[in-house]
């Protein structure tokens, strides 16, 4: 099974098969989670949220270091923003084995999780005002069930601009709800 990730289109293919992505899912779970939000607001954020995920994944895979961030001419929320992880990476001891790895479940949907720490819980980091932690328990538990981890829980490092950043655990989703979840999935969207 040979899945790959689209970047321009933000879709994922199985096989030749464009197959739904874990924020699909999530989506169809809770389809007004955004609604009201202009979409040129939420463009803005999703690239904001990029940019830090790539800074922070540069420092993490020592491609940069503190001192060259804070030389670099960017956005000082995004210093600020990895500024925060590291401090908080630090004070909970994660210990990162790998970052924003693809995975898929039976080659059904497929996502790409942001860390995973050497004893296998799941970090997802979020920039957003508001930290939405239904959609996080739904999120982990997609990402834990694709990678056949068991965990009951994940955590989230929370980054959001003009705030404290903070660690919080999240209890996630049972394996057999997010089964549930994508079987009604493929019934709302048949192949073919």
């Amino acid at each position: 099974m040979k899945i790959e990730f689209l970047e321009d289109v933000h879709t994922y293919v199985c096989d030749g098969i464009i197959i739904p992505s874990v924020s699909e899912l999530i989506r169809f779970k809770f389809p007004d989670a955004y609604a009201g939000i202009p979409e040129r607001i939420l463009k803005r954020k999703a690239t904001y949220g990029t940019k830090v995920h790539q800074t922070i994944e540069s420092f993490v895979h020592n491609d940069v270091s503190m001192e060259e961030i804070q030389k670099k001419r960017i956005d000082p929320d995004i210093k600020i923003a990895v500024e925060q992880f590291e401090i908080l990476r630090k004070t909970w001891a994660f210990h990162i084995k790998d970052m924003e790895q693809i995975v898929s479940w039976q080659g059904r949907y497929a996502g790409t999780y942001d860390m995973r720490t050497l004893d296998d819980y799941l970090i997802d980091l979020k920039t957003t005002a508001e930290l939405h932690e239904e959609w996080l328990r739904w999120q982990l538990g997609l990402y834990y069930m694709a990678c056949g981890i068991k965990h009951d829980f994940g955590f989230v490092i929370w980054l959001p601009k003009g705030k404290m950043a903070q660690v919080k655990q999240i209890n996630v989703v049972p394996t057999e709800m997010c089964v549930q979840l994508v079987e009604d999935y493929e019934k709302a969207h048949p192949a073919g």
